[in-house]
């Protein structure tokens, strides 16, 4: 798979609006060869309000947070959201910036991704507490992330992330660009805001 198609099957949802952030790693020759496209994309995106952040390199791998500012800053408008991350110790009076701050410093720290980041990723605050109190245990259902809470919803939000990359892997194979991809995704099916 190329660079290309590696960011668009890892990120299509948060580069299309419709699922608050996305995060891989890329092997470093990879990201070698595509880091000027990504600078290129960069400005596009961040006309968008989307934004791909390295947060750290390990083990010859870029780890990247890609992210839709307006998806994650309805996410941290939720009170039920903000009392879980203020319990981890987040500052989130302090607003989105310092949020993403502190979770891009522990996602560098740690080998391990904390448990909240699940939110960020667009889960289920009831399936990332699930997660969470259940040590990956006695879930109703497995995908995209294990579900303890609304079943047949999450089962739709996965479907709606995958029907988004698969669409986008097609526009992508007919010869248009990732950022013409995601354009053409969103102009087709709209983002959820």
């Amino acid at each position: 798979m190329g660079f290309d198609e590696t960011i668009i099957h890892c990120a299509s949802p948060a580069l299309c609006g419709i699922k608050p952030a996305c995060l891989f790693s890329l092997p470093d020759q990879k990201y070698a060869d595509g880091s000027e496209k990504m600078h290129q994309w960069q400005n596009l995106f961040s006309k968008e309000k989307r934004y791909f952040v390295p947060v750290k390199k390990s083990d010859g791998r870029f780890l990247f947070f890609v992210y839709d500012k307006i998806l994650l800053e309805k996410m941290l408008r939720n009170p039920k959201n903000r009392a879980y991350l203020a319990s981890k110790g987040y500052q989130v009076e302090k607003g989105l910036e310092f949020v993403l701050a502190e979770l891009f410093h522990r996602l560098a720290a740690n080998e391990s991704f904390p448990h909240e980041v699940g939110l960020f990723l667009g889960y289920p605050l009831e399936d990332v507490v699930g997660f969470e109190r259940h040590g990956a245990q006695d879930f109703k259902y497995s995908g995209i992330w294990k579900v303890y809470g609304d079943k047949e919803s999450a089962i739709q939000r996965m479907k709606l992330y995958k029907n988004c990359t698969e669409t986008c892997m097609k526009l992508l194979a007919s010869g248009l660009s990732v950022p013409l991809a995601t354009k053409k995704y969103k102009s087709q099916k709209g983002g959820i805001k």
